[in-house]
């Protein structure tokens, strides 16, 4: 019997984001259903969620300091022109002397950040192979664009079929890789879970 909580979780979802959802599955193999899924494990459908993330802030410092090459398959070009630009955009009047380095730190922080509906790294947005920007991280179809590319470079890594492997592409998404252990030992059962029930939502 379906829980009645989770139903009206997965229904909110629908009634919320499910044209913006099937919208932006019309451009990838990703089942509405998973996509719906992963919203309800990531933010429960909340827009502007978004947590902050200090280990990633360190291994982004780390590529900074040139104590390793890259983070992932970001770089140190990557980072430093993303921060460059955020402190180049306030290096004029009227803002203050002190407004680059602020703005150049601000920047570094949103890249540490999970946004929004699928809780996306900021990070992601460098990524070449993947495409996207900090700004449309914080709007839902750029969040929803940036998850499915980001999903379609995960499956092509290991090989995964985005229409039917959904328990490995959640630990992908969660843990990057696909038997990667996940935080909360429920988030796969739950996911899982969610995309039956929304598949079964009028």
């Amino acid at each position: 019997m379906t829980n009645p909580d989770e139903l009206e979780l997965m229904q909110s979802i629908k009634t919320k984001w499910g044209a913006k959802i099937d919208a932006a599955c019309k451009t990838s193999s990703v089942p509405p259903a998973f996509l719906a899924a992963l919203i309800a494990n990531e933010s429960g459908g909340d827009l502007n969620a978004k947590r902050f993330e200090p280990s990633v802030l360190i291994a982004l410092w780390n590529v900074l300091a040139g104590r390793k090459t890259a983070f992932g398959s970001i770089g140190h070009d990557a980072i430093i022109g993303s921060v460059v630009a955020a402190a180049a955009a306030v290096a004029m009047p009227p803002y203050g002397q002190a407004a680059p380095i602020s703005a150049a730190l601000q920047q570094l922080d949103s890249l540490a950040t999970s946004w929004g509906l699928t809780q996306v790294m900021g990070y992601y947005a460098l990524d070449p192979s993947i495409g996207g920007s900090l700004l449309a991280i914080r709007t839902p179809e750029g969040q929803l664009a940036l998850t499915l590319r980001r999903l379609a470079q995960c499956t092509a890594s290991f090989d995964l079929d985005l229409t039917k492997d959904f328990e490995a592409m959640l630990r992908c998404w969660n843990g990057g890789h696909p038997t990667a252990a996940t935080a909360d030992p429920q988030y796969v059962p739950n996911g899982l879970a969610r995309l039956a029930i929304y598949e079964g939502l009028a």
